[in-house]
């Protein structure tokens, strides 16, 4: 099992890498057009293989937190458990970036592709994933407020609004004409939001780990939230933009 764990490891990480660097093609290249739909289809397929890498992992390590994980003989009873909840902690944290980043990265190919069309996305697996993304955002926050982790509460927070705003899309009984590419927009950024934070919270913790450490070891959690604060003001930033090229109402949406 620790080779399979290390083998998604390397995967995560690597294809991760990849896709953080993709993700800014699509972005800054004329939407529509051949190179955006390429390098966008680029981006989802790495972030599925990123989300199912990311899965596998945190289940791994949540059933079984010494599987992949050294433990030192030497340690009591009490520090067994405490590394336990210590190991099984961050696999559900990194179990809720995947899922963030799953739920997302398909919402939003599945609203390019189907455009107005909701019924198409009120399928029973995409509802139950997006009812899984706010189930495992409840968790973290629970987890977040006994812990007073504010990175769990934070990501908890997004992670329940973004579940509730695509919860909203699916189901409101009008929406704009374009609501679609808006919300096409917003998910994908809250895909690369999930990335991006996965990186610098596991893999990039370590290539980063001499730039933090000292005077500037507070500098990782402005790493940490970084990409979810970015990631939101330019949601709502680009949103009101479009809105108000398409000359659609807020209250539709």
């Amino acid at each position: 099992m620790a080779s399979l764990h290390q083998l998604a490891f390397y995967l995560h990480i690597s294809i991760g890498t990849l896709a953080l660097l993709v993700f800014w093609i699509p972005v800054f290249t004329r939407k529509g057009s051949l190179d955006h739909k390429r390098f966008g289809r680029y981006f989802a397929m790495a972030m599925y293989a990123v989300s199912f890498s990311g899965l596998l992992m945190a289940s791994m390590d949540l059933l079984t937190p010494f599987a992949a994980h050294a433990l030192v003989d030497s340690l009591s009873a009490e520090q067994v458990a405490a590394e336990a909840r210590e190991i099984r902690d961050a696999a559900l944290f990194l179990l809720s970036l995947s899922i963030l980043v799953l739920a997302t990265t398909r919402h939003g190919w599945l609203v390019i592709l189907h455009k107005a069309d909701r019924q198409a996305l009120r399928t029973p697996l995409h509802v139950g994933l997006v009812g899984l993304l706010i189930l495992v955002g409840a968790s973290l926050l629970v987890m977040g407020l006994l812990t007073g982790d504010p990175l769990f509460l934070g990501f908890a927070v997004l992670e329940l609004v973004v579940g509730a705003g695509m919860l909203r899309y699916l189901f409101r009984a009008e929406i704009g004409p374009k609501a679609w590419w808006i919300e096409h927009l917003g998910a994908l950024i809250g895909s690369g939001i999930g990335a991006y934070t996965a990186f610098f919270v596991f893999g990039g913790s370590r290539l980063l780990a001499q730039i933090v450490s000292g005077p500037f070891e507070g500098l990782s959690l402005v790493l940490w939230f970084g990409p979810g604060v970015i990631g939101g003001v330019a949601t709502v930033i680009l949103s009101r933009q479009y809105r108000a090229k398409f000359g659609e109402s807020a209250a539709l949406h």
